[in-house]
């Protein structure tokens, strides 16, 4: 069985979509791929998750500000056969996403704000 893994590898997945930008603006986040995806959405322990399938990306974080000067933090993670897109803030989040789409790339916009400022 070793052996057999020297002379013939496990084969590297191929993906034919990948992440290629993510822009941070107020309120929001934009992931940008090469083609359109499917798009699975969950809500987590307060955070806002996006898993966009069949598609490959880098891991990747960073920071943006809700208009109620909350800190939003948000990662995205490489996982088995697709990439997730977590937004996670001090209060439960709720979020909307849409597509938006160029001659040279698709993206899924993403909108956030906190639970407690839309009460």
């Amino acid at each position: 069985m070793m052996l057999g893994r020297l002379f013939n590898p496990a084969a590297v997945p191929q993906y034919r979509n990948s992440v290629v930008q993510v822009q941070s603006y107020a309120n929001g986040l934009g992931v940008c791929l090469k083609r359109p995806a499917q798009v699975q959405i969950s809500y987590q322990q307060g955070a806002y998750q996006l898993a966009l399938l069949d598609v490959y990306g880098q891991a990747a974080q960073g920071e943006i500000m809700l208009a109620e000067q909350q800190p939003v933090r948000w990662y995205i993670t490489p996982e088995n056969g697709f990439v997730r897109v977590v937004l996670v803030g001090l209060q439960p989040l709720i979020g909307q996403w849409s597509p938006r789409s160029s001659e040279q790339q698709w993206c899924a916009d993403i909108q956030i704000g906190s639970v407690a400022a839309s009460n």
